[in-house]
């Protein structure tokens, strides 16, 4: 097969694959009670400030629908706050850190024992336009008002989910996650858990797909690459 014809044929497999759909583009698997939080034995250092995780998209222009996320609290009280950033910011060991803010939603109230909150971005799409998330960006939850004896954190949620791949959970994590060091915005760290528990909170996020066109040349220019490297190893 010519160059021509494998780019030919990889934008209309494109094309013709990238429909227009509202569906789970990033979840995780875990069913474990585990946390990291306030008051955990896992905290590590975390003491109320915000940490999540880096989710990278295969191409930008997702527009976020929904975002739900499970937690644990021992008790009534305190709030918890979300906040999701594009990862445009300083460099840190040789990755960006957590920059632009593109949402934040403060006050989530907590419940007692294991529940999930959900954020749906719907309502507000007429005041604010749609979401667009970037290739790269980072989920964040925060815990306020909770003292450091009150069990309070995010339930690890393990690997990430490939169910319905490559439609849907199409986002992808890494082993670690960040955590905010202190108030500057470059003042983050990439932390690990402890033990063998990968560093993936419980999380479901919602989006429609970028369009179709966009998605085609993402495989198109994955196909480029391919050709190219395809021809230098025939010289």
């Amino acid at each position: 097969m010519t160059q021509n014809s494998i780019l030919a044929a990889a934008a209309a497999l494109a094309l013709s694959t990238a429909s227009v759909f509202a569906g789970t583009i990033y979840s995780t698997t875990g069913t474990g009670t585990d946390i990291y939080g306030v008051g955990t034995s896992s905290a590590n250092g975390h003491y109320g400030r915000e940490f999540g995780d880096q989710i990278t998209m295969p191409v930008a222009g997702y527009q976020l629908s929904s975002l739900s996320f499970d937690y644990y609290s021992a008790s009534l009280g305190g709030t918890m706050n979300l906040n999701i950033y594009a990862n445009d910011g300083a460099l840190i060991n040789g990755f960006k850190a957590p920059g632009s803010v593109l949402l934040s939603v403060p006050g989530i109230g907590i419940s007692q024992g294991y529940n999930t909150a959900k954020f749906d971005y719907a309502p507000y799409i007429a005041q604010y336009g749609a979401l667009t998330l970037p290739k790269d960006f980072t989920v964040t939850v925060s815990f306020s008002g909770a003292d450091t004896l009150s069990d309070k954190g995010w339930v690890i949620g393990g690997a990430e989910s490939t169910v319905g791949r490559p439609h849907q959970n199409v986002g992808s994590a890494g082993g670690d996650f960040w955590q905010k060091t202190g108030s500057g915005g470059s003042d983050w760290a990439l932390r690990a858990l402890n033990g063998t528990q990968e560093a993936n909170f419980k999380m479901s996020i919602t989006a429609n797909v970028p369009e179709p066109t966009t998605v085609a040349l993402g495989v198109v220019g994955a196909a480029f690459v391919g050709a190219a490297a395809l021809r230098r190893n025939r010289r």
